[in-house]
């Protein structure tokens, strides 16, 4: 039997990218020392992000989240699209692991600059899939306390975004993973940050922010903040 899930609320999209050393913007990392450098290169990287290069160009990982308190309205649907609203303890939550940004980190050398990149707005997502009698659909969620240690870089603002979330593209029922049907997105707030990969005495990576002031706030709307 095909079933539908509803859900509608405030969503939020997030990714990091490795820009590497900055060289097809014509810019040598080293030189992000002044506002205006830092801005003229937020915007340039946000329009390569905004056109979908980006992501073919740098090394990339994106995800959708959602905070269960942001869940406005959720409901399965059956094949005649009859409604009925639910709970999240109607699923069954699978603990999903953040290897996919540690391994993006690990793989930057010294020098690259890192983009963060957030998108928040509000959403509607119909995700549609096989459920059989008694099956029990899963869904995936990021607990970071379990791994909050290896990531202590990233955690001020990330994992504050991602923690804690809950990931509605990883709808399934056993091996059988959902397809969206649907998914309207109108962000409100694009907000952005650089880091820079930098190495320690001992010869530890870590993330260091680039500031003055290192991000801004886009209004989907307005455009860019001064």
């Amino acid at each position: 039997m095909e079933k539908k899930v509803i859900i509608e609320g405030n969503i939020s999209i997030v990714s990091l990218s490795n820009v590497g050393n900055l060289q097809e913007y014509n810019i040598e990392s080293e030189e992000i020392n002044e506002e205006s450098e830092i801005k003229s290169i937020m915007e340039e990287i946000d329009a390569y992000a905004q056109s979908g290069e980006l992501d073919v160009m740098a090394d990339v990982c994106t995800y959708k989240v959602i905070n269960g308190e942001d869940i406005e309205y959720l409901a399965v649907a059956d094949e005649d699209n009859n409604e009925k609203e639910i709970s999240l303890d109607s699923f069954k939550l699978v603990n999903k692991d953040t290897h996919e940004m540690h391994n993006l980190l690990n793989r930057a050398s010294v020098g690259d600059v890192i983009y963060l990149r957030k998108e928040q707005g509000k959403a509607n997502i119909t995700l549609s899939l096989e459920v059989q009698n008694n099956e029990t659909m899963s869904l995936c969620y990021f607990d970071c306390s379990v791994d909050m240690d290896e990531y202590d870089l990233l955690r001020e603002s990330y994992y504050d975004t991602v923690c804690d979330t809950f990931l509605p593209e990883t709808l399934s029922v056993k091996e059988n993973k959902a397809s969206v049907e649907n998914f309207l997105f109108e962000p409100q707030i694009i907000y952005g940050e650089l880091y820079k990969m930098v190495v320690n005495e001992e010869g530890i990576k870590s993330l260091q922010r680039i500031e003055i002031p290192g991000y801004y706030f886009q209004d989907a709307q307005r455009g860019i903040d001064e």
